[in-house]
């Protein structure tokens, strides 16, 4: 593994990480790391190859053949991750047996007997002859009561018609605001373009591509982590700004609208400042 090769390396030459961290400017959390071979601990591929090269060029060690240990340890990686990719989706997608469910057979208490059936079937007999009877009983009455002679009727009123009452239509206005091809600016648009203050630093950066930025303005560490492409950060502090980089050639920095150019290769680790004119 490409970070023992580094260990040992460093350790014959009774160096520590904190000589190491002060040599390439790389953090030392990140060096125990490489050491270590915990790569999810690092920003990302492209940013450790970048450590991995400043460290082995700064022991003086074959860079080309360091670099080639790191892709052949990383290519054991990705297969292994691969692997058990592929062994989760054959179990995820293997069919669950299905549990059959087998029906219950019908409990009859103890008590069940041909005799309460006959029980049952005589009480159906008996509702069915008390309904019998009450509809007879009802038939009768609405006879008798038919008999006792006509009902006088009430003389529905007649209902009134109601004659529409026309309305005049409402005369449309047919001015319609015609708006003011010339408008007349507003006070804050006449108002010019107020300039920053010159006492005061601003600093733009491109990136171009992903890049791990440490970013400190008068003193304080205002960012630190992974910025994608095609992004533009701006920052604005009293007296100074100061960048590290993990991928100096993938930022493109600017002051005052004028571009400072990239300030390394890419994959190099860069330190930079910018002090208030």
């Amino acid at each position: 593994m490409v970070g023992y090769t580094l260990r040992q390396e460093r350790e014959r030459q009774n160096l520590s990480i904190n000589d190491i961290e002060e040599g390439t400017s790389i953090r030392a959390l990140y060096i125990e790391a490489i050491e270590n071979g915990e790569y999810d601990k690092l920003p990302g591929a492209i940013y450790t190859k970048g450590f991995i090269k400043n460290y082995a060029k700064f022991l003086e060690m074959d860079v080309d053949a360091v670099v080639k240990e790191f892709a052949t340890d990383m290519a054991e990686l990705n297969a292994e991750k691969e692997a058990a990719e592929a062994a989760t989706a054959a179990q995820e997608a293997a069919p669950v047996p299905e549990k059959k469910v087998e029906p219950k057979p019908e409990k009859k208490s103890i008590g069940y007997s041909i005799q309460n059936e006959n029980r049952r079937s005589s009480s159906l007999l008996i509702v069915a002859a008390v309904v019998l009877i009450a509809a007879l009983a009802g038939g009768v009455w609405s006879w008798l009561s038919s008999s006792d002679g006509d009902v006088a009727k009430a003389d529905t009123p007649k209902q009134q018609t109601v004659q529409p009452v026309a309305v005049e239509p409402t005369p449309k206005d047919d001015s319609t605001p015609v708006a003011n091809a010339n408008p007349e600016p507003t006070p804050e648009a006449q108002q010019p373009e107020q300039k920053k203050p010159a006492d005061k630093v601003a600093i733009q950066a491109r990136f171009n591509d992903r890049c791990w930025a440490l970013v400190t303005v008068d003193g304080v560490v205002v960012q630190e982590g992974v910025i994608e492409g095609g992004q533009t950060v701006s920052w604005e502090g009293k007296d100074n700004i100061s960048f590290r980089l993990g991928n100096a050639g993938a930022v493109e920095f600017f002051q005052d609208g004028k571009s400072l150019g990239i300030q390394g290769a890419v994959g190099d680790v860069v330190d930079k400042s910018f002090s208030r004119k």
